[in-house]
């Protein structure tokens, strides 16, 4: 594994994004990070959970009750499209992402990074190494999938 970072997410959250006072409790997801990597990239994928106050993965209300408790339910992803290039900083977001009533962080588990080169990298975060690659991410949680609804 690499002792550095091919992208450093500066910020990776969760802001509020209610248009005109309506959809009470819906989210953007909201980022900024630079490409570290010597060569360029062409997609970039952040897997994350919607996670509660007590470190609990939530399920958006996007999928509907039904669902609350399925595991893929909770499972996120936000996809960035390229080139980017080496050095250079971008910022993304997507509105409407997660719709909880309650206070919620996102978190991310996994990035992909697919170079322009064809090679690609998957890397599990883990409490040893989610401050390479999101240094805005002040402390891990160990996230439990199986709680919160």
């Amino acid at each position: 594994m690499l002792s550095y970072s091919q992208v450093s997410f500066s910020k990776f959250k969760f802001k509020k994004d209610s248009p005109f006072g309506c959809c009470p409790g819906r989210k953007m997801t909201d980022v900024k990070f630079k490409i570290t990597s010597d060569k360029a990239i062409k997609y970039v994928r952040v897997y994350y959970y919607g996670v509660n106050q007590v470190g609990d993965a939530v399920s958006s209300d996007i999928v509907g009750a039904v669902n609350a408790n399925v595991e893929h339910t909770k499972h996120r992803m936000i996809f960035f499209t390229g080139p980017f290039e080496t050095n250079k900083t971008y910022s993304r977001w997507a509105s409407g992402t997660f719709i909880y009533p309650l206070e919620v962080i996102a978190f991310p588990y996994l990035l992909e990074i697919l170079y322009m080169d064809g090679e690609e990298e998957k890397i599990k975060l883990d409490k040893e190494n989610f401050h390479i690659y999101f240094p805005c991410i002040k402390k891990w949680i160990d996230v439990n999938v199986e709680d919160g609804i």
